[in-house]
């Protein structure tokens, strides 16, 4: 029964759309109709920029982003909390991080289309332990910024262009994030059990990305030899 409340309270917290709510906030518009469709923190500030402006964009994408770790941060304070109700901890943890990630990505309120799970997953781990966050996310950014010039066949890459790599270089950040999570297990490994769900879900969520990406870049590459 206790384990129950958790999984319904991290769900509940979880399926909170924040990238929804502010998007229609300052916007009007529904961020699940615009740019990739997706619920999260990268096409908020998609949104908000074509909308309002760089400017505007930056604010509105922090502001997402700050929510969507916090209501993830805040899942596992009340597991813990909650820990008096007569369970294992480590098996309470790991249920509210799943659960809080599955409510993010397919919220009861939205018609269970959601995100990707990726700021949840930041705030949980900076809750957990603020150097695990570096652990997990530093190969994420490294994979990104040497897959991007490779695949794009470019001889320099800028750390200008890290955001938007971020937001289109599926490829490195699907290898990223599978580094990040073995590195993950050295580093900690009871923080490795409560990530590796979470970290699951985020890939499954980024399939179809990866697939459309490499098919993009399949006819682009074909585009240019013709």
């Amino acid at each position: 029964m206790a384990l129950i409340v958790i999984i319904v309270i991290s769900y509940l917290l979880g399926s909170i759309p924040f990238p929804y709510l502010i998007g229609k906030l300052f916007t009007g518009k529904d961020i699940r109709k615009s740019g990739s469709g997706n619920m999260g923190t990268l096409n908020t500030f998609r949104l908000l920029k074509e909308e309002k402006g760089t400017k505007a964009a930056i604010p509105g994408f922090l502001l997402v982003l700050i929510c969507d770790m916090g209501k993830a941060a805040l899942a596992l304070f009340l597991a813990q909390k909650l820990q008096f109700l007569g369970y294992d901890l480590t098996t309470g943890m790991i249920l509210s991080a799943a659960f809080a990630v599955i409510g993010h990505n397919w919220p009861i309120w939205l018609d269970f289309k959601g995100g990707r799970g990726a700021a949840c997953l930041m705030g949980m781990l900076l809750y957990l332990d603020p150097l695990s966050l570096l652990v997990w996310g530093v190969p994420i950014l490294i994979a990104s910024m040497i897959t991007e010039p490779i695949l794009e066949k470019r001889t320099t890459f800028k750390i200008s262009q890290l955001f938007s790599a971020l937001g289109t270089q599926m490829v490195g950040r699907a290898i990223g994030i599978v580094i990040g999570l073995i590195l993950l297990y050295f580093y900690n490994v009871q923080i490795f059990y409560i990530a590796l769900i979470p970290v699951i879900l985020l890939l499954i969520k980024n399939i179809d990305r990866v697939k459309g990406y490499l098919k993009e870049l399949k006819e682009k590459n074909k585009s240019i030899k013709n």
